[in-house]
Order: structure tokens, then C-alpha cells, then sequence
């Protein structure tokens, strides 16, 4: 599982009720305690952060998003939506340029949520955009999808339906804890594999941002165009409460 080939962090504190404080800096924020349109094409709706502008450009992962990310990210095991798919495409295999990415994702997201959210079901995500050499342009999405869900032979449909041709490795899916119910569990082999992924999706952090994070990788971002992440609004600051 090369996307989770991280070393294992200390396991964070549990939260006990009421809404998750969230630390100003230090190892116990880099951890889980435990999208307008970028594109032809507007997505309305769900996805928070910034606002996307194609002309806006950056080549890392901010502190106040990564602040963000994280706290959304212990919002929603606080809501027992804890993540439990890391989902991995590779937008620029499947023809997507970068100044069109952020409505694509948009696009992924909002599919992915129609399909946990039928018969009441419900639905989380953190997602951020990167653009590795060698790899080129993708995202990750850490999200909530009911374990009943499957996902298999549907992440490369959707692929298709959001504008992306579909290639052989575009897409890939992991259970986060190695099984769909470690989330629902709260075992510490989930909680130290939750926060090794979300620590990996924010090595895209400046130098800078990474130590005062704590995080084991950093400065890993690359050149993104338009929006480079965000979160499902059920778990951003309006619905916490900030």
C-alpha cells in the first residue's frame, strides 16, 4: 500500500464530547485526535476553502489550510464520520489540465457523495491537489463512504462522467486501517494509520509550515492552478462552529 507507507505517529488524545479543541501548533495538530469550479464547468455547493480562480496559483499548502484540514478531519470522527477510503486519481493521466483540475474534483466529489448519501447515508471528505514531477497533476481525497458502499468499478465511471478519460491507473482506492470498519472501530491501529494519511496528504506543506506542523514530510506541493484543497461543508468551520 505505497500511498500509506508512512512511519507511524504517536496516537493522538480521544475526544470525549463537546467539539474538538484544536492545538495552535506541535506534533498534536499534524495528527488526527482521534468546490467552485476550476474549469468550463461551475460545481455548486458542498466543498469548502477559499474560493477557486484561474488565475490563482500556488506551489504549496498554506498553514491556515493546513490547520483546516486538520481540524475538519477530527470534526468528522467527532461526528463518527470518521474517514475511512483514501482515494488517489491522477487527473493529468486522465486528460484533465491543471487550470481545469479544481472542477473536476468537484465534480468526483460531488458523484462520490450521490452515492454515500442514498438511503441516508452520509458523507465526509478532505481533498488536496498536487503536481509531482514524474507524477504529474492528482489529488487526494480522504473521505467517509458508508462500508456497505462499494466502490468497485465505480471510480473509473465517474472519472468518465466528470470529463476524464479513463487509463489504467487513474484511480485507486485503499481502506484506510486496512479494513472498511477500523474507522467505525476507533482501535489504535486505526487512529495510527488516520493519522499517517492525513500527516502523507499534507506533505505538500512548506518547510516552514512542516516543522512548525511537525510533519515527517514537507515542500512536496508542486505548481497547482486554482483551488489546491478543501472539505465536505458538513465539517468546516461554519459547521464547527468557528
Amino acid at each position: 500500500m505505497a500511498d500509506l507507507d508512512q512511519p507511524r505517529l504517536p496516537r493522538p488524545n480521544k475526544v470525549t464530547g463537546g467539539k474538538p479543541a484544536i492545538p495552535e501548533s506541535g506534533t498534536a495538530l499534524a495528527i488526527i485526535d482521534k468546490i467552485p469550479s476550476g474549469g468550463s464547468i461551475a460545481v455548486r455547493g458542498s466543498w469548502g476553502g477559499a474560493r477557486n480562480r484561474r488565475d490563482r496559483t500556488s506551489w504549496h499548502v498554506s498553514k491556515s489550510q493546513c490547520e483546516g484540514l486538520i481540524a475538519a478531519a477530527r470534526y468528522a470522527e467527532h461526528l463518527g464520520l470518521a474517514f475511512n477510503r483514501h482515494w488517489t486519481v491522477h487527473y493529468e493521466r486522465a486528460g484533465i489540465a491543471d487550470i481545469d483540475a479544481a472542477g473536476f474534483v468537484g465534480r468526483l466529489l460531488k458523484l462520490a457523495r450521490g452515492h454515500a448519501t442514498r438511503k441516508q447515508g452520509q458523507f465526509t471528505a478532505v481533498w488536496v491537489r498536487e503536481n509531482g514531477e514524474g507524477k504529474g497533476g492528482h489529488v487526494h481525497i480522504l473521505m467517509h463512504m458508508p462500508a456497505e458502499r462499494t466502490l468497485r468499478g465505480r471510480t473509473r465511471r465517474w472519472v468518465t462522467l466528470a470529463g476524464g478519460t479513463y487509463r489504467p491507473r487513474t484511480s485507486r482506492v485503499v481502506s484506510i486501517g486496512g479494513r472498511l470498519l477500523s474507522a467505525d472501530s476507533g482501535s489504535e491501529h486505526y487512529q495510527h494509520n488516520a493519522a499517517a494519511v492525513l500527516a502523507y496528504v499534507l506533505k505538500g506543506a512548506d518547510r516552514q509550515t512542516g516543522e512548525a506542523l511537525s510533519l515527517p514530510r514537507s515542500g512536496e506541493g508542486g505548481l497547482v492552478i486554482g483551488k489546491r484543497c478543501g472539505w465536505s461543508q458538513n465539517i468546516g468551520e461554519s459547521a464547527r462552529g468557528n
